[in-house]
């Protein structure tokens, strides 16, 4: 009978279906080309010590040993031998697999995230011997190539070479010299090191002994029926005896291995299993035989803070494939708490304290599953932090308490939260009672998906004055029956229900059980806000809605958008004969590349009504009469500008190439941009260094440049050239989601000087042209609150109609010339070679480091 596992087949003929830990998986449905997965790099410690690279190709993981693990460093080109390929189950496969089994030795998640395939699909880059890939893993990110080579081994005549070589591309993400085998060694799954692997087995049986020892019964806990310990609100208590927790904006989970598998749950007691497969891996993966632990699944956004929003998308039950990309995509993390039980033993009624040392030790390492860290003193602090750092609070927990079942909260923990501030759809008003009986309270709504919930009443706030300001508005929008689904708080003295029109900023404390506001306080009509952007809701499984722009606002008809455009033929650059046509084809033609770097950035705008020898004027406003799909904000909302007093202003917004054609039309050329998203106003996501060579010449800006790229290398930062669509040179650098502008005009300065101080002939930093020489000027005053920076791919209102070019830093070199970049060469350029600039949108450094690496460079002198 012929073997019906075509793709698999030489996978199972090797293993031991029942003797192996490794999964057997499926024969995968016959699909397309593979142009995207997900990959996976294993550390096995085999017979001998090696990594093996698994890519995503076909439904099935085509696999390399790669003998001497993969290089950060181009120059490297490791062997990478093709090997059988495996089932897509392995992608978190991590276990010690038997002795006297095939592959027998531990093995663990070294990476994992996703691959793209560039240029031809995977399937017809491995049959031609060249693959070029782009892996957004934790570690390892960027351009690699594999190559087949001819090879040594033997093999039948016709049979392709099984031998290639694995390397890193030249990008921002190569690294010369190190080894990120040696420098991060962990798993991404458990944070053990291999040889940590087989240890757990012994330290789960010492846990169990040392539980029997503290007292702990025999017994079983059934997850599935068990509610959890809940906590009272209240003030954080001082004195000893209490340890204190941050609050963390996941789900709480609680999750239980037995000899049946693993399964996890959420507070409600409803399955969350299929949701967080890498959670099940992972626990499954923990040496005892039957384990119950308490915690919140979390994930992060881009500054490291626990995002519920973010988690939304894996809360709902998904199909396979969508769960895949939610993996790669929406990664998270089991901050586990408490451990209530392990093998045979019942560990409610030990201290807290006994529990939590045993869960460390069960736990060694940092991975899917992280113990979640505590204090035994400072809890005020801890709460101060939260509340300047945006955190949701903290946890106090007596040292000594027992586990006590729920629903019925205990005073043996005490949560503290901050207060939070949100806007609301006024769906109705009560009436009060003495003088608040025109307006008691607000009936206030906010929406899930397209459903919009009562979310409870507001009352406090509500002043003589403001009840007759919102009175005249409330009267015309009376209906007879309510507009909002959910369960209504009473009204005993009457309620008047109200089209969902008004939309009202409000301050709380949290949510109730039942998912309505707790001591909410009216605090103003939000007039800047639709009631549709009215998101607010309990941040647990049963309010989750993943969140999209099509969720936020209506929606706009893709087809009805058709952009009026006017004189065409208007000649811009009278030397060249470019047009306003040309201007406005190329941005239409460039958008793709452009507006990655515009996306939620305020911009600021220069125009030229009657081209670039015409008289021009700077535009931060929009103008009257905009189309409705062109977005735009208050400015003033998002960012601050002392400087500038309360004159707030209404910006564009640029997210389609309809709104660059827009703005060409207009007769804007160069388009500048903040370093700072409307959603993060406090936060700089880059910095820029402006080598401006008005006074000398570029060939002097080059060496400075790669001087700039010297220092940043050495303290952890990746610079990204660009010429500036003049004459001089612009490098950014990407900070990541942790710094405000100020603090990175700072860290631009010090850059800026150490350049000066390493070219004092030719560079300087003065800014009075009659002081400054015949030097270039690093400016470094394009980084700060409400400072813009023309943007990659802008055009600008010189001779030639150049544009502001990204660049390798193998393109800066002394006879760069930056007049070859224009509005005619750059879009087949961009066709060519793509964007050298666009990793710099990835790129997250560790800040913390960097500023100790700086500190170190600056002592140095």
């Amino acid at each position: 009978m012929a073997n019906r596992y075509v793709k698999l087949g030489t996978y199972r003929d090797k293993r031991d279906a029942s003797r192996t830990t490794e999964p057997l998986g499926d024969e995968p449905e016959t699909r397309g080309p593979t142009w995207r997965g997900a990959f996976v790099i294993h550390q096995h410690d085999a017979t001998r010590m090696h990594h093996d690279l698994r890519l995503e190709i076909g439904g099935v993981l085509a696999s390399f040993a790669v003998p001497h693990g993969p290089s950060l460093d181009p120059d490297v080109k490791n062997l990478a031998v093709q090997t059988e390929d495996h089932p897509i189950e392995y992608l978190d496969f991590e276990a010690v697999i038997p002795e006297g089994t095939y592959g027998a030795g531990p093995m663990i998640v070294w990476d994992f995230g996703i691959v793209r395939y560039i240029e031809v699909p995977a399937e017809q880059g491995l049959e031609e011997g060249k693959l070029h890939l782009s892996l957004e893993g934790r570690k390892l990110r960027g351009h690699f190539g594999l190559v087949r080579v001819k090879g040594r081994e033997p093999r039948p005549k016709g049979e392709p070479s099984r031998e290639w070589l694995f390397f890193k591309k030249q990008d921002a993400f190569a690294k010369k010299g190190g080894s990120i085998v040696t420098e991060r060694p962990e798993s991404v799954l458990s944070g053990l090191q291999v040889g940590e692997l087989p240890k757990l087995a012994a330290i789960a049986k010492e846990v169990e002994r040392d539980a029997a020892r503290l007292g702990a019964k025999k017994g079983r806990v059934d997850a599935k029926k068990l509610s959890p310990m809940l906590a009272l609100q209240g003030e954080v208590p001082d004195g000893p005896g209490w340890i204190y927790e941050l609050k963390m904006d996941g789900v709480r989970m609680i999750v239980q291995k037995t000899k049946d598998g693993v399964e996890l749950f959420y507070r409600s007691g409803r399955s969350a299993t299929a949701a967080y497969p890498e959670v099940v891996r992972a626990v499954a993966a923990l040496p005892p035989s039957e384990i119950v632990l308490d915690g919140e699944i979390v994930a992060f956004d881009d500054r490291g803070k626990p995002s519920f929003e973010r988690l939304a998308s894996r809360i709902h039950t998904a199909p396979r494939a969508d769960l895949r990309h939610a993996l790669q995509e929406v990664p998270i993390v089991f901050m586990v708490f408490d451990l209530l039980a392990v093998g045979d033993h019942v560990l409610l009624d030990l201290p807290l304290l006994a529990r939590k040392d045993l869960l460390r030790r069960l736990l060694p390492a940092p991975g899917v599953l992280r113990v979640l860290d505590h204090l035994e003193s400072g809890g005020d602090k801890l709460f101060a932090f939260c509340k300047e750092n945006g955190m949701e609070g903290v946890v106090s927990k007596r040292a000594d308490s027992t586990y006590r079942v729920g629903p019925n909260r205990s005073g043996d923990w005490v949560k503290t939260k901050r207060e939070q501030e949100a806007t609301f759809v006024v769906v109705g008003h009560t009436v009060g009672e003495r003088n608040r009986k025109r307006l008691g309270a607000l009936d206030l709504a906010s929406y899930e998906g397209d459903k919009l919930i009562y979310r409870g009443k507001a009352g406090s706030g509500l002043s003589d004055d403001r009840i007759a300001e919102l009175l005249p508005r409330l009267a015309p929008l009376a209906v007879p029956s309510a507009t909002a689904g959910g369960d209504y708080d009473s009204a005993p003295r009457g309620r008047t229900h109200v089209k969902p029109e008004i939309v009202v900023s409000v301050r709380y404390l949290e949510w109730s059980d039942n998912g309505h506001l707790r001591e909410p306080v009216y605090l103003g009509l939000a007039e800047d806000v639709e009631p549709l952007q009215c998101r607010a809701a309990p941040h647990d499984e049963d309010h989750a809605v993943p969140q999209s722009p099509e969720a936020a606002e209506p929606a706009i008809e893709e087809e009805a958008i058709e952009v009026r455009v006017t004189n065409r033929q208007k000649v811009f650059w009278p030397e060249e004969g470019y047009t306003k046509g040309d201007l406005i084809d190329y941005y239409a033609a460039m958008a793709p590349a452009l507006l990655p770097y515009l996306e939620d950035r305020p911009v600021m705008l220069v125009r030229y009504p009657d081209g670039i020898e015409g008289t021009n004027f700077f535009q931060w406003n929009v103008p009257h009469g905009i189309p409705p799909w062109v977005k735009s904000v208050v400015l003033g909302k998002h960012v601050s500008v002392p400087e500038e007093g309360d004159d707030k202003k209404h910006v564009f917004l640029v997210d389609r190439p309809e709104s660059l054609v827009y703005l060409a039309n207009l007769a804007c050329i160069p388009i500048h941009v903040l370093a700072s998203r409307i959603g993060s106003p406090d936060v700089a996501d880059f910095l820029t260094i402006d080598f401006d060579v008005k006074l000398l010449s570029l060939r002097a800006a080059v060496e400075q440049a790669h001087t700039l790229r010297e220092i940043l290398e050495k303290v952890g930062l990746v610079g990204f050239p660009k010429t500036s669509g003049q004459t001089g040179l612009h490098v950014f650098v990407p900070l990541g989601n942790a710094v405000t502008p100020s603090a990175a005009r700072t860290l631009a300065d010090l850059l800026g000087r150490l350049v000066v101080e390493r070219h004092p002939d030719t560079a300087t930093m003065e800014r009075v042209v009659a002081k400054r020489g015949k030097r270039v000027l690093v400016d470094t005053g394009q980084t700060g609150p409400s400072r813009t920076i023309v943007a990659p791919f802008s055009v600008r209102a010189t001779k030639g109609a150049r544009v502001s070019a990204p660049l390798s830093w193998d393109e800066v070199v002394p006879d760069l010339d930056p007049g070859q970049f224009t509005i005619r060469t750059v879009p087949e350029r961009t066709r060519a070679i793509g964007d050298p600039m666009l990793p710099m949108l990835e790129v997250r450094p560790d800040i913390a480091r960097v500023m100790g690496e700086l500190g170190k460079l600056i002592k140095k002198g």
